[in-house]
């Protein structure tokens, strides 16, 4: 094969291998975010309750809560439940300061995706979104 041919199959395959890059690069930025292991669109945060939540929609939260997360969060949220994994215990729900990274729509995907490591299991196949806003509700009332 001639030097010509091998330079014109090497930059051949130089221009699949950026262009494949470039393309695995470009859709990343269209992924939701994955911080700590959570897949939160970049729009999460300003996303808001479809929800005027009111006494019914706290019940509700908390029943979810007692039925799907309890166990793992506590009863109070803490993070201390007997599911907990000892070396990667549940988020503190109660934490205020935690409000701060994880508003309303954050909280909403976290719930919703869950995550692998360390896992906490999504709900989007066992609960309706409504019910994830009433969960994400009363969750607010754990804080201090």
């Amino acid at each position: 094969m001639s030097r010509w041919v091998q330079a014109l199959m090497g930059a051949a395959v130089t221009v699949v291998w950026l262009s494949r890059a470039f393309a695995a690069i470009g859709s990343a930025a269209n992924e939701p975010t994955a911080s700590s292991g959570w897949r939160i669109p970049d729009s999460a945060a300003a996303e808001r309750s479809p929800l005027t939540v009111g006494a019914g929609d706290l019940a509700k939260g908390q029943s979810l809560f007692r039925a799907k997360c309890q166990s793992c969060h506590g009863a109070d949220g803490s993070g201390h439940g007997p599911d907990s994994d000892p070396s990667h215990p549940a988020g503190d729900l109660t934490d205020g300061r935690v409000a701060l990274r994880n508003p309303d729509g954050v909280l909403f995907h976290k719930i919703w995706n869950g995550r692998a490591k360390p896992k906490m299991p999504a709900m989007k196949l066992d609960l309706m979104p409504d019910d994830v806003w009433r969960l994400v509700a009363y969750v607010k009332t754990l804080r201090k």
